[in-house]
């Protein structure tokens, strides 16, 4: 199998996770505006951008730290509004908080896996 024939079977395959016009704003901001994404089983996302450009926001969004101000949210084809940390964890959604405040007494396992 080639490559193009990989990501045309890939693209058949119903997305676990997505996030459609999803919109998040802050007092005098807008962290996210019309968002949309789609995560297919087995694939491997890279979320880069420059600093504000809602990284971060959406990382809180994923794990439910936060409520979008509008949008959905869809995982395993159930449609939501905002996730709970708890609805996050449960779908199996995890990331590890940007934190630079590290517990200098642990080594670099111990610091990612804490809490």
């Amino acid at each position: 199998m080639n490559y193009s024939d990989a990501s045309i079977g890939a693209s058949t395959i119903a997305p676990f996770l997505s996030l459609e016009d999803v919109r998040k704003t802050y007092p005098g901001v807008v962290a996210l505006d019309g968002f949309s994404l789609e995560v297919r089983p087995g694939e491997v996302i890279g979320l880069v951008g420059e600093n504000g450009a809602g990284k971060s926001t959406l990382m809180k969004i994923l794990g439910g730290v936060t409520t979008p101000d509008t949008g959905t949210i869809t995982v395993d084809g159930v449609a939501h509004d905002g996730l709970t940390v708890e609805a996050s964890i449960g779908s199996g959604i995890a990331f590890v908080h940007q934190e630079l405040n590290l517990f200098e007494n642990l080594d670099v396992a111990a610091n990612i896996f804490f809490g």
